[in-house]
C-alpha cells in the first residue's frame, strides 16, 4: 500500500537507520501512478520534508514527481497538485535550495516529453531551475523500454529556444550540463571517479561482442538493439 516517508513510525525510523548504517543516498518512486499503492503517498512532499529533517542526506526523486496525466506547462503554484510542479511546490515549501539535497531523476520522464518540445522545455526548464543543474539525473528505464539509444540522441539534440529561456528564466542547454545530467551528476552522488572507471575500460570484448551481435542481426535472428519499443 505504501507509506509517507515523513511518518514517525514508518518512515523516519527507516531514514535513521539507513544514515546510522553509513547509508546517505535514498531514492524513492514518486509520480507513474501504480497500481494497488496507495496515491496519497505518491508524491514528493514527504521525501522534501524528510530532506528538510535530515540535511546531512541525500534524496533522489525517481521520475521528478512526473505524471503523464498532467500536461507540463510553467510553474504554477496553484497547479501543483501532481507532476514536476509538485516537486518544485515541495522544494519551496520545505526550503530546500538550489543544488541542495534533492535530486531529480528523469527515468520515462524524458521518454514520454521528448516528442512534445514544450513540454520537454518545460519539465527541463523547471527541473534544472529550481533543483539546480547539478541535481538532476538521467534515467531512461531502458530495463522496461528497450534500448536507450533513440532518447540518448534526443537529448543531445534538444535545445530550450531563447523565447522559453526569457519568459520562463530557463537555462539554455549547453553541451556542458547536458553532460552534467547525463551522467557527472549521478557519478558526484554515487563517488564514482569518471576518469579513472572510462580509462580503465578494456573495450576489445565489447567490440567483438558488437560484431557478433551484427552477424545475429543481419541475419535476422535478433532485433536491432537501436529500435526503440514501447506502448
Amino acid at each position: 500500500q505504501g507509506y509517507s516517508l515523513a511518518d514517525p513510525a514508518i518512515g523516519v525510523p527507516v531514514v535513521e537507520q539507513a544514515r546510522d548504517l553509513g547509508v546517505d543516498v535514498m531514492c524513492a518512486h514518486k509520480g507513474l501512478p501504480l497500481l494497488e499503492f496507495d496515491q496519497r503517498f505518491n508524491g514528493p512532499d514527504d521525501i522534501c520534508a524528510m530532506a528538510a529533517a535530515f540535511p546531512d542526506m541525500r534524496f533522489v526523486v525517481y521520475h521528478s514527481a512526473f505524471e503523464t496525466s498532467t500536461t507540463e506547462r510553467a510553474y504554477d503554484p496553484d497547479r501543483a497538485a501532481t507532476g514536476v510542479n509538485s516537486l518544485v511546490k515541495a522544494m519551496d515549501d520545505h526550503g530546500i535550495p538550489p543544488n541542495g539535497n534533492v535530486y531529480g531523476d528523469l527515468g520515462t520522464t524524458w521518454r514520454e516529453t521528448m516528442r512534445d518540445p514544450t513540454e520537454a522545455a518545460h519539465v527541463l526548464g523547471k527541473l534544472i531551475s529550481r533543483l539546480g543543474e547539478d541535481r538532476v539525473l538521467w534515467g531512461t528505464d531502458a530495463i522496461w523500454l528497450g534500448s536507450p539509444q533513440a532518447q540518448i540522441e534526443a537529448f543531445r539534440a534538444f535545445e530550450i529556444t531563447e523565447a522559453f529561456q526569457e519568459r520562463h528564466g530557463y537555462p539554455a542547454l549547453t553541451a556542458e550540463l547536458k553532460a552534467k545530467i547525463l551522467g557527472l551528476n549521478a557519478a558526484e552522488l554515487f563517488g564514482v571517479d569518471v576518469e579513472a572507471v572510462t580509462c580503465g575500460i578494456d573495450t576489445s570484448l565489447l567490440e567483438a561482442s558488437r560484431g557478433e551481435l551484427q552477424v545475429l542481426v543481419d541475419d535476422g535472428l535478433v532485433p536491432s538493439p537501436y529500435e526503440p519499443v514501447g506502448y
